[in-house]
């Protein structure tokens, strides 16, 4: 019996550590804005790769994209970086897919020369939240969260604003 108290109390301690640890850490929030250049127009940052399918359905489709990430929504906004990644369209209903990205920042203060990770589920409307999976350089070990909406849409191109938030594990 004391040996499961000490058991119990030598584990909260380790849960409990853990959890002021990570509050000292602070929260970071990053916002920017992604600019994509849609397919078969100059200058296009996102290209169709795999279609298996001579029907309307996207169900299966593979896109890769290099998209600008920029201070504001303007285009000719301070570029701070790159988003490059892939997105599978892996709903049978087409409302949804897979997107992993990974944040390159070039011309973001600190944290330029690093990178984020992102990984999770994107809806076809309305926000859409994504994991934060990792980082490179002053953003290794990052781990959080990102929030995402679509801004504007043209017929040639979309602009999303992305507002992420993560600590880092040190």
């Amino acid at each position: 019996m004391a040996a499961a108290r000490c058991s119990f109390l030598a584990l909260s301690v380790v849960l409990i550590g853990g959890a002021v640890s990570a509050a000292d850490e602070g929260l970071i929030h990053l916002h920017f804005y992604f600019h994509e250049v849609d397919a078969g127009t100059p200058n296009a940052t996102v290209v169709n790769v795999a279609s298996l399918h001579k029907n309307s359905s996207t169900f299966g489709d593979v896109n890769v994209f290099d998209n600008a990430l920029r201070a504001g929504p303007d285009p000719v906004s301070r570029l701070i970086g790159r988003a490059q990644g892939f997105a599978l369209h892996t709903l049978l209903d087409e409302s949804g897919g897979l997107t992993a990205i990974t944040f390159a920042f070039s011309d973001y203060g600190g944290y330029s020369g690093s990178t984020l990770a992102t990984l999770g589920h994107i809806g076809v409307s309305g926000p859409s939240e994504r994991s934060i999976v990792g980082g490179t350089g002053k953003l290794r070990f990052a781990r959080g969260y990102m929030a995402s909406r679509l801004l504007s849409s043209t017929d040639t191109s979309i602009v999303v604003v992305f507002d992420m938030y993560f600590t880092l594990a040190r």
